[in-house]
């Protein structure tokens, strides 16, 4: 039910849920920030536009942490035209980072566009991402009217359009931002469509397999492995001048420091092996399916830019709901909507911290792996190194063989 003005106790509650969320959007910011600056594995293609959305979201925070007592301030006053201003600029400017990426995902899968290609676009989405709701949001500091006052002013919860200039409020902020959606969806409508279309071509190759190779009916039936295993252990201090010498070298200390190598190549009959390493019917047919345009790099970064527009509908529904209704029914506001909308408004960057370090839980592991050990080692004096290094060759059945090779090297540390 509507109602002619919020009581304060009203507005109070509402400021608690602003701030709370305000808070939680800032230290998920905070967290991308400092993981993209100091941890080389989060600079990913995907995680870039977070990034650089999330000084975005820093500044509109700090303008919903100042909360009424911008209004408090004065409409005239610094605090008042500044928040005001925080708010206009930098709100909509999430949404526009949510169409950069939409346009990325756009270029990848229709245009081909790799990620050297789309990273120099970055220079280009950091001038109109904050550029464009820069200007209308400067020039509203110098408007004014004798009957109407300055655009900026009392918006119930903090300082921004004034109600006497309710229109502004559509023109200037909601519709851009809802075209910039609108348009987002229609590319993931698009990107979607591709995708499908992709997807059903992966099906139909994987149906027509028995096509694929004659010989039992199994695709890549003649492929081979060959194994051979090489052990070697090296003392260090002594140095081998010849074959003879090497083979004369006596057990080495299991208290000295050695190096040990492995090299392991292994074979199998041809039938034997076909059933163990051939490619399944909807590995070989997905291998067709991103050579048509969806790798996997493309298809992670896909999935973060949606994730970033789904997160952006869930804070601007509400919201854009809440100032509808407001036209509507001139005079009157609804405080279910006004909870929502200072619910999930400060909340951008709280949605993006948990898109960014979901979609890099690689990244993630390997920070959080290594810190300990590297704590752990500089304790101890001690300087661990293991390298896994497994390399794969396929071939045809013309080619004759698969061979591969797995080196390992273990260098176990010395004991003080």
């Amino acid at each position: 039910m509507g109602q002619t003005k919020l009581t304060d106790s009203q507005i109070h509650d509402l400021v608690i849920v602003e701030k709370f969320s305000a808070v939680l959007s800032l230290t998920g910011t905070t967290l991308i920030i400092t993981s993209f600056l100091t941890i080389k594995s989060f600079r990913k293609l995907s995680s870039t536009l977070i990034f650089y959305a999330s000084f975005s979201n820093v500044l509109s925070n700090v303008a919903h942490l100042v909360g009424v007592d911008g209004i408090r301030a004065g409409r005239d006053g610094v605090l008042c035209q500044g928040q005001a201003f925080l708010q206009q600029s930098f709100m909509p400017a999430d949404v526009l980072w949510s169409l950069a990426m939409a346009i990325n995902v756009y270029l990848a899968l229709f245009h081909h566009y790799d990620a050297t290609s789309l990273m120099k676009l970055n220079r280009k989405y950091l001038i109109v991402c904050y550029g464009l709701p820069f200007i209308p949001a400067f020039v509203c500091l110098f408007i004014s009217s004798k009957h109407r006052g300055k655009i900026y002013g009392d918006a119930t919860l903090w300082c921004w359009i004034s109600t006497d200039w309710a229109t502004l409020r559509i023109t200037t902020f909601y519709a851009p931002i809802w075209i910039a959606m609108l348009t987002t969806i229609f590319i993931y409508i698009l990107v979607g469509n591709m995708i499908f279309k992709k997807h059903r071509e992966l099906r139909s190759l994987s149906h027509g397999n028995k096509h694929l190779n004659g010989r039992n009916n199994q695709p890549f039936s003649g492929m081979k492995t060959t194994e051979v295993q090489i052990s070697s252990s090296i003392q260090h201090g002594r140095e081998p001048s010849g074959s003879s010498a090497y083979n004369n070298l006596p057990p080495p200390n299991t208290a000295a420091r050695t190096n040990q190598y492995s090299i392991s190549i292994s074979s199998l009959p041809p039938d034997e092996e076909s059933q163990l390493s051939r490619p399944s019917p909807i590995q070989a047919a997905d291998n067709r399916f991103r050579l048509g345009g969806v790798d996997n790099v493309t298809w992670a970064y896909t999935k973060c830019a949606a994730l970033f527009a789904a997160s952006l509908l869930i804070t601007w529904v509400p919201s854009s709901a809440n100032r509808v209704y407001s036209l509507v029914a001139v005079g009157t506001v609804s405080y279910p909507l006004a909870a929502l909308s200072a619910f999930v408004l400060p909340l951008q960057g709280f949605w993006n911290s948990i898109i960014y370090f979901t979609t890099s839980r690689a990244a993630c592991k390997e920070a959080w792996n290594a810190r300990p050990r590297m704590r752990w080692n500089s304790r101890l004096g001690v300087m661990r190194n293991k390298s896994h290094v497994r390399l794969s060759f396929v071939g045809s059945k013309d080619q004759g063989t698969e061979s591969m090779i797995e080196l390992s090297t273990n260098k176990p540390s010395r004991s003080s």
